[in-house]
């Protein structure tokens, strides 16, 4: 099975320092065979991302009034917080829906969180920036429980943090990874980041507001 990293955030997010255009290269040097541009309620960067043997998927975290969510494959922005209109915005653009950190912050409230997940096509089971392993053990029986797709990405903010959780899908191409993932046939794998990159995020806020 190959990896995709399905959550990486670009210097398009306020709170990242990823230049775009290097996300091929520290890609195919991290063995990834495709990563998602996810970035916070912002949508394009992926057409800024080098073009190499790399897959690379469109989409974006948004950051719902019920939590956060992670639309993959779609071709425009989506620019609502309600999480109907999104379900309906993505679908119609034949996207995948994902429940970003379950556990980790921001999560689905609560009291909305069951509706929420029968929208969703899968959850993302590891999250390389949850501070404790127990938030993605939680989420993986969560997944399984509901029976929804299981998903991994790196959450990454800087270059260090690209790769270190990742999606294991037998894909080759955008299609076979969209299919899998609605299959159900995907495996959420890697490792946490250490706790202190969640800095660098700050960082970025600094850096963005000086640069305005």
């Amino acid at each position: 099975m190959l990896r995709f990293d399905l959550h990486v955030h670009t210097f398009f997010s306020k709170d990242s320092l990823i230049d775009p255009k290097l996300l091929s290269k520290i890609a195919e040097l991290r063995g990834l065979k495709g990563i998602a541009i996810t970035d916070h309620d912002v949508f394009g960067a992926h057409r800024r991302v080098e073009k190499s043997n790399i897959l690379v998927i469109p989409g974006m975290e948004i950051r719902t009034n019920t939590g956060d969510i992670i639309a993959l494959f779609i071709q425009e922005p989506v620019d609502s917080k309600d999480l109907l209109e999104v379900f309906d915005k993505v679908k119609s653009q034949d996207g995948i829906l994902i429940a970003a950190h379950p556990f980790g912050f921001p999560r689905l409230r609560s009291n909305v969180a069951s509706k929420a997940y029968e929208l969703l096509d899968g959850i993302e089971v590891m999250n390389a920036r949850n501070i404790f392993q127990w938030q993605n053990e939680k989420a993986k029986s969560l997944a399984k429980r509901l029976g929804k797709a299981e998903v991994g990405g790196s959450d990454a903010h800087t270059l260090y943090e690209v790769g270190r959780a990742y999606t294991l899908a037998d894909a080759s191409s955008l299609e076979e990874l969209r299919v899998a993932i609605k299959r159900k046939t995907t495996q959420g794998a890697g490792t946490v980041s250490i706790p202190i990159v969640h800095l660098t995020s700050f960082v970025a806020r600094i850096k963005h507001t000086i640069s305005l």
